[in-house]
């Protein structure tokens, strides 16, 4: 049903002074004006408020369908205060037809747009704030009123938070994974969460905490990041948890100690947590985010890593959600990939928690979604997203949330100030390019953390890069668990039978992560090569300063003579075996030492020499060039000859 500008028959006009009664009606042009609030007090100031509803058309430009918050400030100095009383007028409407996000304050500083910039750029999530005059509502035109929308821009950049989200204001997509994730606490059930580095994954612990609270849940979370929490050993934490749970419902304080051997640490904690939850007559949804801090193979301390800690506590943890009586605890994990719930089995015993919630990945931004959050955002900075340039965006970034907002953000501050502006799909290029470094580096951290926690889900990247589709698809045979990961990260998808990158920059991102890494291997190579032939040299100085010492000292001097030059001669003077032969001072290179060899009469000469030739050949001064796979491997072959000749056996 569509919404026509005017003013509610029951709206109390009566109760705002005549100059916020005159402003009223000018907006009730525009707006339909619905309530009217309680005054706020706060200390000696007093604030008045209404809500209004956008009619059809202002509903369309602002991207807003339900009602606005408006707050009169009659002083003449803006100060904080003020935002306090819009956040306490509209807790006096908590209902889903007021939106949170949009706030029109009504001042009488005359600087108020200056003046409000410095407190709302210390909290950067507080929602979107239009500042007027009440010299404003004086104006002939109307111009003043969407001039004063789209000029927020002033104000601060809507784009550039990069923070995880606590408040709603400007969290976009996912309210469909924060209601199933409550819906299945409430029927008894647990829920995991997956994504990777920058995907939404605490933004989304957020809207779960806010979405509870009004349902009458009640959460906790455990941040398995923080040392405090993973560098305690399984009872240790199980006893904080029922701490925290005691502090959640509000119950007395009380020293917990589980004991020491397994069996006192698993009755203690059932009988503890079961009385918490039967005293408060409540249940609690526990949520576990960084899962793979306190997980086998990846935890960030080795007692979780290597030992039985993550086994016992799993094993307790589960035992109590299956036994609950009255009341129940469930579990939701967050973290980056689900193998702790896709292992059999952890260290040779029945892994509790395998297949012990429903695995959901948190997913990109849709289309739809993207084009939500582009828009509005970008009709407040003053610039106009149309249907293409948004598919472009999310052509190039897939909805990635963060990255998606990193280019809008480039964008604003590349655009002149004279706006509103329309975006072109040059000008997204040209920030993109502008913003390349920053976006390549947090692209780059996130793969790079792929690979390290999760190496083989990166080979599998690596080899889509390549084009190596027939190994993709022989790894999607041997693990399928892998492929399902990538596309549920949403970093790759399938059409038909075939694989591919969800989306331009990740498929270009792994590209350079192959050319970088090709680069780093070339020097890894070099350096391997260098470090053995050190060693080598040095051993066969000793070995040689022992064969040297068996000659009297005529045939030692012939010997010098005979495998140096005579400028060499000339430039080293006399030369005593031990100089000669010195580990780490001596002058003679590598093809004057073969020549030593040749002298010594050494039983594999020839094939010393040949070995030392190919070591020879590939000198320092080659280190900068690409070294060949099949050169190389004759590199290795031959120093492992000369190892085999002069290492002692380790």
């Amino acid at each position: 049903m569509p919404t026509y500008p005017g003013v509610n028959n029951s709206f109390a006009l009566s109760a705002f002074p005549l100059a916020e009664r005159q402003i009223i009606m000018r907006l009730a042009q525009h707006f339909y004006i619905t309530r009217a609030a309680e005054p706020t007090q706060i200390g000696n100031s007093s604030y008045r408020a209404f809500l209004m509803r956008p009619s059809e058309g202002i509903s369309a430009a602002l991207n807003v369908e339900r009602e606005i918050a408006v707050l009169f400030a009659d002083y003449e100095t803006f100060e904080a205060r003020t935002l306090r009383a819009f956040d306490l007028t509209c807790d006096q409407f908590d209902d889903v037809r007021v939106d949170r996000s949009l706030r029109f304050l009504i001042s009488r500083d005359q600087n108020i747009e200056s003046s409000i910039r410095h407190y709302l750029l210390q909290d950067l999530e507080y929602p979107i704030v239009i500042p007027y005059r009440y010299d404003d509502f004086r104006s002939a035109t109307e111009d003043f009123i969407f001039n004063a929308i789209r000029r927020n821009y002033l104000i601060r950049d809507l784009f550039g938070y990069q923070s995880p989200l606590k408040h709603e204001y400007f969290f976009f997509g996912r309210k469909a994974i924060v209601e199933d994730v409550l819906d299945l606490h409430k029927s008894g059930q647990n829920s995991a969460l997956f994504g990777l580095r920058k995907s939404g994954k605490t933004s989304t612990i957020h809207a779960i905490q806010r979405r509870a609270k009004t349902a009458g849940c009640q959460t906790i979370v455990v941040d398995c990041q923080d040392p405090a929490i993973h560098a305690k050993r399984y009872g240790p934490l199980l006893e904080q948890i029922i701490t925290e749970v005691r502090q959640e419902l509000n119950l007395k304080k009380i020293e917990v100690s589980l004991g020491s051997s397994p069996d006192q640490i698993s009755a203690g904690f059932q009988r503890h947590l079961n009385d918490a939850l039967n005293a408060a007559g409540s249940d609690v949804l526990l949520i576990f985010d960084e899962i793979e801090n306190i997980s086998p193979r990846t935890a960030a301390s080795a007692h979780w890593r290597t030992e039985e800690d993550a086994l016992l506590f799993w094993q307790i943890t589960r035992s109590f959600f299956q036994n609950a009586k009255k009341r129940k605890m469930t579990f939701c994990f967050v973290g980056t990939n689900p193998h702790l719930f896709e292992l059999a089995q952890l260290n040779g015993i029945a892994n509790p928690v395998y297949l012990f919630a429903p695995k959901t990945f948190i997913p990109m931004l849709t289309q739809a979604d993207t084009k939500e959050m582009i828009t509005r955002l970008g009709y407040f900075m003053g610039l106009d997203f149309d249907a293409g340039v948004v598919a472009h965006i999310y052509q190039r970034f897939g909805g990635h949330p963060f990255f998606t907002r990193q280019l809008c953000s480039h964008i604003h501050r590349r655009t002149q100030p004279n706006r509103p502006r329309t975006v072109s799909i040059a000008a997204c290029n040209e920030a993109e390019r502008g913003a390349v470094s920053d976006l390549q580096n947090y692209m780059k951290e996130i793969l790079s953390n792929l690979n390290s926690f999760y190496p083989d889900e990166y080979s599998m990247l690596e080899y889509l890069a390549r084009g190596e589709t027939s190994t993709f698809k022989e790894m999607v045979d041997y693990s399928p668990e892998y492929v399902e990961h990538l596309i549920g990260y949403g970093l790759v998808i399938r059409r038909g039978d075939d694989y591919e990158f969800a989306f331009d920059a990740i498929a270009e991102a792994v590209k350079r992560s192959l050319k970088d890494t090709g680069e780093a291997t070339r020097e890894q190579k070099w350096a391997n090569i260098s470090k053995r032939r050190n060693n080598l040299e040095q051993e066969i100085r000793g070995a040689l300063y022992r064969w040297s010492d068996t000659l009297e000292p005529d045939e030692w001097k012939l010997s010098v003579e005979a495998c140096l030059s005579k400028p060499r001669l000339a430039q080293l003077g006399v030369l005593s075996r031990r100089q000669a032969f010195s580990r780490n001072s001596s002058p003679l290179y590598l093809i004057e030492l073969l020549k030593f060899i040749q002298q010594s009469k050494q039983s594999r000469a020839s094939q010393i020499s040949e070995a030392l030739n190919v070591v020879n050949n590939h000198r320092v001064d080659a280190h900068a060039k690409d070294i060949e796979e099949t050169e190389y491997q004759r590199l290795n072959d031959a120093l492992a000859f000369l190892e085999d000749v002069f290492l002692p056996p380790p």
